[in-house]
């Protein structure tokens, strides 16, 4: 049977404003490429000012093999780089990437707190620690030292859990509060970040300094 003929509607394109950043020579840093992209403004009203509209933006940043990206719909009256340079590093560093923290839970740290433990508790320094258990005899050191190296190869908090036994023993029943707060190590892809956010920061400064002058 013959199909019906459709008309299709018309593609809508919109045009946006894009510019390319090079930055080079920021220390301990690869070449920066930086794409600065408004998209212009659109309507936002406000109590006091029914025609109030806003600007739209977005970055996207490469170093090396990695590649982040944020999208801005309320930037006031400001350009893309206007309001990334003025906003504080943090802000920027985690619209690039949402939840990352400047820690994060590690094996070798975990075995390293563990070792800590058995070393104080063997050591009849119970009372200047807050460990939840007592002292521990040379033979029940020895033993949990040897127990311990399973530790260095978890992985993530959840797989504490296939160790609870141990951990139990180590550090008493409720093992999971000093884990949480102790087994933890910095996070360099956080420390990259901010590094590459401070760079790129300081790049749209200067620039928008030399525009003024």
């Amino acid at each position: 049977m013959p199909t019906e003929n459709k008309v299709d509607a018309p593609l809508q394109v919109e045009r946006s404003t894009v510019t390319k950043l090079v930055i080079t020579g920021a220390p301990r840093l690869d070449a920066i490429t930086v794409f600065l992209e408004d998209f212009g403004r659109r309507d936002c009203p406000t109590e006091s000012d029914q025609n109030y509209q806003t600007a739209q933006g977005k970055i996207t940043i490469n170093c090396w093999d990695k590649s982040w990206n944020a999208y801005w719909g309320g930037m006031g009256p400001r350009t893309v780089a206007e309001f990334v340079a003025k906003c504080d590093w943090p802000y920027v560093l985690n619209c690039l990437d949402r939840g990352i923290s400047s820690t994060r839970f590690s094996g070798d740290a975990l075995h390293a707190f563990a070792k800590k433990c058995i070393v104080q508790r063997c050591r009849q320094q119970t009372g200047r620690h807050d460990w939840e258990l007592g002292e521990l005899s040379k033979s029940e050191a020895r033993e949990l030292w040897q127990d311990i190296e399973v530790l260095t190869s978890v992985e993530s908090p959840n797989e504490c859990w296939h160790h609870s036994k141990l951990l139990t023993e180590l550090f008493g029943d409720e093992w999971h509060y000093p884990v949480d707060d102790k087994a933890i190590e910095e996070n360099h892809e956080f420390t990259y970040l901010r590094r590459v956010v401070e760079a790129v920061q300081d790049a749209l400064r200067q620039e928008q300094q030399q525009v003024a002058a």
